[in-house]
Protein backbone atom coordinates (compact mmCIF):
# COMPACT_ATOMS: atom_id res chain seq x y z
CA UNK A 1 0.00 0.00 0.00
CA UNK A 2 2.86 2.26 -0.91
CA UNK A 3 2.06 6.15 -1.53
CA UNK A 4 4.30 9.21 -2.51
CA UNK A 5 3.78 12.11 -0.12
CA UNK A 6 4.57 15.77 -1.30
CA UNK A 7 4.78 18.70 1.27
CA UNK A 8 7.03 21.68 1.99
CA UNK A 9 9.43 22.09 4.48
CA UNK A 10 9.46 25.88 5.64
CA UNK A 11 10.13 27.64 2.51
CA UNK A 12 11.40 24.52 0.48
CA UNK A 13 8.69 23.56 -1.99
CA UNK A 14 7.57 19.75 -2.46
CA UNK A 15 7.66 17.91 -5.70
CA UNK A 16 7.01 14.72 -6.80
CA UNK A 17 8.14 13.04 -10.23
CA UNK A 18 6.79 9.89 -10.33
CA UNK A 19 7.31 7.07 -12.65
CA UNK A 20 5.46 3.97 -13.94
CA UNK A 21 8.02 1.60 -14.29
CA UNK A 22 9.27 -1.03 -11.88
CA UNK A 23 12.58 -0.55 -9.90
CA UNK A 24 14.05 -4.25 -11.28
CA UNK A 25 13.69 -6.55 -13.74
CA UNK A 26 13.20 -9.60 -11.29
CA UNK A 27 9.74 -8.99 -9.77
CA UNK A 28 6.36 -9.66 -11.69
CA UNK A 29 4.65 -6.35 -11.89
CA UNK A 30 2.02 -4.54 -14.06
CA UNK A 31 3.48 -3.07 -16.85
CA UNK A 32 0.26 -1.01 -18.41
CA UNK A 33 -0.63 2.15 -18.25
CA UNK A 34 -2.25 3.43 -14.63
CA UNK A 35 -4.31 6.15 -13.12
CA UNK A 36 -2.65 8.68 -11.09
CA UNK A 37 -4.56 9.84 -7.75
CA UNK A 38 -3.96 12.32 -5.39
CA UNK A 39 -5.38 12.20 -1.18
CA UNK A 40 -5.80 14.92 0.72
CA UNK A 41 -7.72 14.90 4.15
CA UNK A 42 -7.38 18.83 4.98
CA UNK A 43 -11.55 18.59 6.26
CA UNK A 44 -10.22 15.71 8.94
CA UNK A 45 -12.91 14.26 7.99
CA UNK A 46 -12.63 12.00 4.79
CA UNK A 47 -9.73 11.15 2.20
CA UNK A 48 -10.50 13.68 -0.73
CA UNK A 49 -9.43 11.93 -3.99
CA UNK A 50 -8.09 14.08 -6.76
CA UNK A 51 -8.04 12.49 -10.25
CA UNK A 52 -5.26 13.45 -12.55
CA UNK A 53 -5.74 11.06 -15.64
CA UNK A 54 -4.08 8.37 -16.68
CA UNK A 55 0.09 7.12 -17.19
CA UNK A 56 1.43 5.26 -20.00
CA UNK A 57 3.84 2.55 -19.24
CA UNK A 58 7.45 3.59 -19.07
CA UNK A 59 6.53 7.37 -18.80
CA UNK A 60 7.30 9.81 -15.89
CA UNK A 61 4.45 12.51 -14.41
CA UNK A 62 5.86 15.39 -12.27
CA UNK A 63 3.68 17.41 -9.48
CA UNK A 64 5.06 20.68 -7.96
CA UNK A 65 3.54 22.61 -4.43
CA UNK A 66 3.05 25.19 -6.50
CA UNK A 67 -0.58 23.37 -8.21
CA UNK A 68 -1.46 22.40 -4.30
CA UNK A 69 -1.37 25.60 -2.19
CA UNK A 70 -4.59 24.97 -0.62
CA UNK A 71 -4.18 21.16 0.51
CA UNK A 72 -0.79 22.26 1.36
CA UNK A 73 -1.23 24.31 3.66
CA UNK A 74 -0.11 24.30 7.64
CA UNK A 75 -0.21 24.96 11.13
CA UNK A 76 2.03 26.06 13.83
CA UNK A 77 2.12 24.63 17.49
CA UNK A 78 4.31 24.94 20.42
CA UNK A 79 7.28 25.60 17.43
CA UNK A 80 6.56 22.80 15.56
CA UNK A 81 5.51 23.37 12.20
CA UNK A 82 2.47 20.73 11.03
CA UNK A 83 2.67 20.41 7.24
CA UNK A 84 -0.58 18.56 5.48
CA UNK A 85 0.40 16.07 2.90
CA UNK A 86 -0.80 15.28 -0.59
CA UNK A 87 -0.29 11.45 -1.23
CA UNK A 88 0.05 10.45 -4.79
CA UNK A 89 -0.94 6.23 -5.54
CA UNK A 90 -0.84 4.81 -8.95
CA UNK A 91 -3.42 2.27 -9.48
CA UNK A 92 -5.54 0.01 -12.33
CA UNK A 93 -8.72 1.14 -11.17
CA UNK A 94 -10.74 4.34 -10.38
CA UNK A 95 -11.51 5.72 -6.73
CA UNK A 96 -14.33 7.05 -5.53
CA UNK A 97 -13.94 10.83 -5.22
CA UNK A 98 -14.18 10.62 -0.76
CA UNK A 99 -12.89 7.56 1.52
CA UNK A 100 -12.61 6.46 5.00
CA UNK A 101 -9.53 4.81 4.66
CA UNK A 102 -6.32 4.80 2.31
CA UNK A 103 -6.84 2.72 -0.50
CA UNK A 104 -4.62 -0.50 -0.64
CA UNK A 105 -2.66 -1.25 -4.22
CA UNK A 106 -4.71 -3.07 -6.99
CA UNK A 107 -1.26 -4.41 -8.41
CA UNK A 108 1.66 -5.75 -7.61
CA UNK A 109 4.06 -3.72 -6.57
CA UNK A 110 8.19 -4.73 -6.42
CA UNK A 111 9.55 -5.43 -2.80
CA UNK A 112 13.45 -5.42 -3.12
CA UNK A 113 13.44 -2.44 -3.45
CA UNK A 114 10.21 -0.63 -3.50
CA UNK A 115 8.45 0.63 -6.52
CA UNK A 116 9.39 3.96 -5.51
CA UNK A 117 9.33 8.11 -6.69
CA UNK A 118 11.62 10.68 -7.05
CA UNK A 119 10.20 13.02 -3.35
CA UNK A 120 11.76 16.21 -3.39
CA UNK A 121 12.20 20.26 -2.37
CA UNK A 122 13.52 23.26 -4.04
CA UNK A 123 14.26 26.75 -2.90
CA UNK A 124 14.82 29.26 -4.76
CA UNK A 125 18.74 28.58 -5.01
CA UNK A 126 18.93 24.86 -4.70
CA UNK A 127 16.96 21.54 -4.61
CA UNK A 128 17.35 17.92 -2.65
CA UNK A 129 15.25 14.58 -3.14
CA UNK A 130 15.56 11.06 -2.37
CA UNK A 131 13.96 8.03 -4.14
CA UNK A 132 11.35 6.34 -1.74
CA UNK A 133 7.81 5.86 -0.36
CA UNK A 134 5.75 5.93 2.71
CA UNK A 135 2.94 2.71 4.08
CA UNK A 136 0.39 3.41 6.80
CA UNK A 137 1.57 3.14 9.78
CA UNK A 138 -0.82 1.35 12.93
CA UNK A 139 -1.70 3.44 15.68
CA UNK A 140 -0.57 2.24 18.34
CA UNK A 141 3.01 2.18 16.76
CA UNK A 142 6.08 3.69 18.40
CA UNK A 143 9.11 5.75 17.11
CA UNK A 144 12.43 5.67 18.62
CA UNK A 145 15.22 7.11 16.04
CA UNK A 146 18.92 8.50 16.86
CA UNK A 147 19.47 12.01 14.62
CA UNK A 148 23.11 12.17 13.67
CA UNK A 149 22.54 14.86 11.09
CA UNK A 150 22.96 17.97 13.02
CA UNK A 151 25.68 20.13 11.32
CA UNK A 152 27.32 23.49 12.64
CA UNK A 153 28.05 27.46 11.41
CA UNK A 154 25.78 28.33 8.60
CA UNK A 155 23.42 25.69 8.54
CA UNK A 156 19.68 25.91 10.32
CA UNK A 157 18.88 22.48 11.44
CA UNK A 158 15.07 20.76 11.43
CA UNK A 159 14.08 17.46 12.36
CA UNK A 160 11.09 16.27 9.82
CA UNK A 161 8.78 13.47 11.32
CA UNK A 162 6.31 12.08 8.57
CA UNK A 163 3.31 9.94 9.73
CA UNK A 164 0.39 8.84 7.25
CA UNK A 165 -2.32 6.37 8.70
CA UNK A 166 -5.16 4.75 6.92
CA UNK A 167 -7.57 6.92 9.20
CA UNK A 168 -8.19 10.55 7.82
CA UNK A 169 -8.95 11.95 11.24
CA UNK A 170 -6.47 13.44 12.99
CA UNK A 171 -5.09 12.38 16.26
CA UNK A 172 -2.27 13.93 18.23
CA UNK A 173 0.92 12.71 20.36
CA UNK A 174 4.14 13.70 21.40
CA UNK A 175 7.32 13.23 20.84
CA UNK A 176 10.24 13.09 23.76
CA UNK A 177 13.81 14.65 22.50
CA UNK A 178 16.87 13.04 24.95
CA UNK A 179 20.74 12.92 24.56
CA UNK A 180 21.58 9.66 24.41
CA UNK A 181 25.35 10.24 25.86
CA UNK A 182 23.33 10.95 29.31
CA UNK A 183 20.09 10.14 29.17
CA UNK A 184 18.56 13.37 29.81
CA UNK A 185 15.33 14.85 28.51
CA UNK A 186 15.22 18.39 26.84
CA UNK A 187 11.79 18.53 25.28
CA UNK A 188 8.47 17.24 24.34
CA UNK A 189 6.76 18.54 21.22
CA UNK A 190 3.42 17.57 20.11
CA UNK A 191 2.87 15.73 16.44
CA UNK A 192 -0.10 15.23 14.33
CA UNK A 193 -0.66 12.23 12.59
CA UNK A 194 -1.08 12.72 8.30
CA UNK A 195 1.37 15.46 8.51
CA UNK A 196 5.27 16.26 8.75
CA UNK A 197 5.41 18.38 11.65
CA UNK A 198 9.04 20.34 11.84
CA UNK A 199 11.07 21.08 14.61
CA UNK A 200 13.54 23.25 15.13
CA UNK A 201 16.93 21.88 16.70
CA UNK A 202 19.16 24.82 16.69
CA UNK A 203 17.20 26.29 19.83
CA UNK A 204 18.70 22.88 21.78
CA UNK A 205 22.34 24.24 21.40
CA UNK A 206 23.75 20.39 20.34
CA UNK A 207 27.72 20.26 20.06
CA UNK A 208 29.25 18.11 17.82
CA UNK A 209 29.94 15.45 20.39
CA UNK A 210 25.76 15.18 20.93
CA UNK A 211 23.83 12.40 19.33
CA UNK A 212 20.36 13.68 20.52
CA UNK A 213 17.26 10.54 20.57
CA UNK A 214 13.68 10.83 19.93
CA UNK A 215 11.06 9.04 21.29
CA UNK A 216 6.94 8.45 20.32
CA UNK A 217 5.21 5.88 22.09
CA UNK A 218 2.14 6.39 20.42
CA UNK A 219 2.78 6.53 16.76
CA UNK A 220 5.74 5.91 14.13
CA UNK A 221 6.76 7.14 10.52
CA UNK A 222 9.61 8.19 8.66
CA UNK A 223 12.25 10.66 10.32
CA UNK A 224 14.09 13.38 8.31
CA UNK A 225 16.94 15.54 8.93
CA UNK A 226 16.72 18.77 6.95
CA UNK A 227 19.54 21.20 6.71
CA UNK A 228 19.19 24.49 5.11
CA UNK A 229 22.05 27.20 4.84
CA UNK A 230 21.69 30.39 5.98
CA UNK A 231 22.10 32.12 2.72
CA UNK A 232 19.24 29.52 1.51
CA UNK A 233 22.05 28.16 -1.21
CA UNK A 234 22.38 24.51 0.09
CA UNK A 235 19.76 22.00 1.29
CA UNK A 236 20.32 18.60 2.39
CA UNK A 237 18.15 15.55 3.52
CA UNK A 238 18.48 12.59 5.00
CA UNK A 239 16.83 9.86 7.02
CA UNK A 240 17.47 6.86 9.05
CA UNK A 241 16.78 3.21 8.68
CA UNK A 242 15.24 1.62 11.59
CA UNK A 243 16.96 -0.97 13.40
CA UNK A 244 15.32 -3.84 11.65
CA UNK A 245 16.90 -3.15 8.69
CA UNK A 246 20.38 -3.12 9.80
CA UNK A 247 20.12 -6.74 11.11
CA UNK A 248 21.23 -9.72 8.71
CA UNK A 249 19.78 -12.92 10.45
CA UNK A 250 17.22 -14.36 12.77
CA UNK A 251 13.50 -12.74 13.25
CA UNK A 252 14.20 -8.60 12.62
CA UNK A 253 11.12 -7.25 14.12
CA UNK A 254 12.59 -9.36 17.36
CA UNK A 255 16.11 -7.90 17.04
CA UNK A 256 14.37 -4.01 17.09
CA UNK A 257 12.20 -4.55 19.32
CA UNK A 258 14.82 -5.98 21.76
CA UNK A 259 16.97 -2.48 20.86
CA UNK A 260 14.49 -0.25 20.97
CA UNK A 261 13.16 -1.74 25.07
CA UNK A 262 17.30 -1.64 25.72
CA UNK A 263 17.07 2.20 25.06
CA UNK A 264 13.63 3.11 26.55
CA UNK A 265 15.14 1.44 29.97
CA UNK A 266 18.66 3.19 29.63
CA UNK A 267 16.09 6.73 28.83
CA UNK A 268 13.84 5.40 32.41
CA UNK A 269 10.65 6.10 30.13
CA UNK A 270 7.69 4.96 31.81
Amino acid sequence: MAFYPMFNINDAKGFVSLPNFSPNSWEKTHHEKKHIFALTNKNNGLWSVHDFGEIEKNQFANFSAENFSNELSSEMLDGVVINNLVLFQLRRSRLDEYLQELPASDFDPTHWPEWRATIGFKSAKARVSYQGEITPTPPKATLLTFHPFIQFEDIKNFFVFVNIEKSPIHRWSEIEIYLSGTGEKIDTKKIRNNAANIIPLDQYGFTPQDLPIFYCKSMAGIPFGFGESKSTSMLSLEHTHPPASLTLHGNRMFAQRDIKLGWVKYLGIQ
